[in-house]
């Protein structure tokens, strides 16, 4: 496909992924790109806590329509191909444990990562609306949702080692 013919989505990705913000968590070691095929991209974020504990958490993002509409973003699991299941309050931090719950969006629809700023979860009981501060619209950088997904990963990083502590 020539450049001329790459839709709009896929073109404005794009530039987004070959953004400095972006970029620079990948040299920081903050995440790596696993996989990428229009219109899905896998990533491996990996969380750090104060006291120096890691966290590695693979996702993955669906970024049609972008950045028109936010990806949708879920948990994932690169070798199974697939969604994990949810992780149980004895295996992660309370808000790992909600991000990743199990919910559905329009019925018996998946609503991906329980977050203002995921596609699936914005709508739901008006949290955009409720959290602006939180919520996605078509002037974020693709690197806002990185953070987002760093910040939770460092939060199970950290959760890990006061059990660890304990």
């Amino acid at each position: 496909m020539a450049d001329d013919d790459v839709p709009g989505d896929q073109a404005t990705l794009e530039a987004h992924l070959r953004k400095t913000s972006f970029c620079a968590g990948t040299e920081e070691g903050r995440w790596a790109v696993l996989r990428y095929e229009f219109p899905l991209f896998e990533v491996r974020v990996f969380g750090r806590s104060l006291l120096g504990g890691t966290c590695p958490m693979e996702f993955q993002l669906r970024c049609d329509g972008f950045p028109a509409i936010g990806p949708f973003v879920q948990h994932w699991d690169l070798a199974l191909g697939a969604r994990p299941a949810p992780l149980g309050a004895d295996k992660a931090a309370p808000s790992i444990v909600d991000a990743l719950k199990e919910w559905h969006e329009h019925g018996n629809i998946y609503g991906g990562i329980y977050r203002p700023w995921q596609r699936g979860a914005a709508g739901h009981n008006n949290w955009a609306r409720l959290r602006p501060d939180l919520a996605w619209h078509p002037r974020r950088e693709l690197t806002f949702i990185m953070e987002q997904l760093y910040a939770l990963a460092s939060e199970q990083a950290s959760w890990l080692d006061s059990r660890a502590a304990a």
